[in-house]
């Protein structure tokens, strides 16, 4: 369980297909917690295990699953990701309750300065549209942000430059993917509801 408010950046030093699965080492430093094998890390907003880790490099697993449901396709070596660590009985839940399970993945058709912040609009399948409210929450690449407005497809968010400055979202460009996580309440409402 994490809660979307990013505690550090990962650079991917190795991504690469294993005997039909995937392998992702990242380089995270400045590490204010320990972290040991079987414990999980959120890497952009993906809820993943710690298979091994060596000098502040984490090796993980990807199965085919987590590659086809995540942006992790898109990733190369040196890029760049956001990292959480998990919800903790004495942390603060500053954003709002992720799982790290990954829903579907949305493009960035707008990326613009206001101010002193960002408005982003990112295109979402509209099957997903359910989930997401005006004034919700939602997870891009595991940064706990509120929907400002949604029209059609199209979900538009603001950025504070503290959320800015310290997540990947600087790094983003037009039509780049990001992983998206919905507010998962709205989907277990959805289902008791259909049941």
């Amino acid at each position: 369980m994490f809660t979307g408010i990013i505690e550090n950046i990962g650079k991917i030093i190795v991504i690469e297909e294993v005997n039909n699965n995937y392998l992702i080492k990242v380089e995270v430093t400045n590490l204010s917690i320990n972290i040991s094998n079987g414990d999980s890390i959120a890497v952009n907003g993906a809820c993943l295990t710690v298979v091994n880790v060596k000098n502040n490099i984490f090796s993980f697993d990807l199965s085919p699953e987590t590659m086809k449901l995540t942006s992790f396709k898109y990733l190369t070596k040196d890029d760049l990701v956001n990292i959480e660590f998990p919800l903790t009985l004495n942390k603060f839940i500053s954003g709002h309750i992720t799982t790290g399970h990954i829903d579907t993945i949305g493009v960035i058709e707008k990326l613009l300065k206001d101010t002193d912040s960002w408005f982003i609009q990112i295109k979402v399948d509209k099957i997903y549209l359910k989930y997401i409210v005006h004034k919700g929450s939602i997870c891009i690449d595991g940064v706990s942000l509120t929907i400002n407005q949604v029209d059609g497809n199209m979900i538009d968010l603001m950025v504070i430059p503290h959320t800015y400055q310290n997540t990947i979202i600087k790094n983003y460009s037009l039509g780049d993917s990001v992983n998206i996580e919905v507010d998962y309440i709205a989907k277990h409402l959805e289902k008791l509801k259909n049941d």
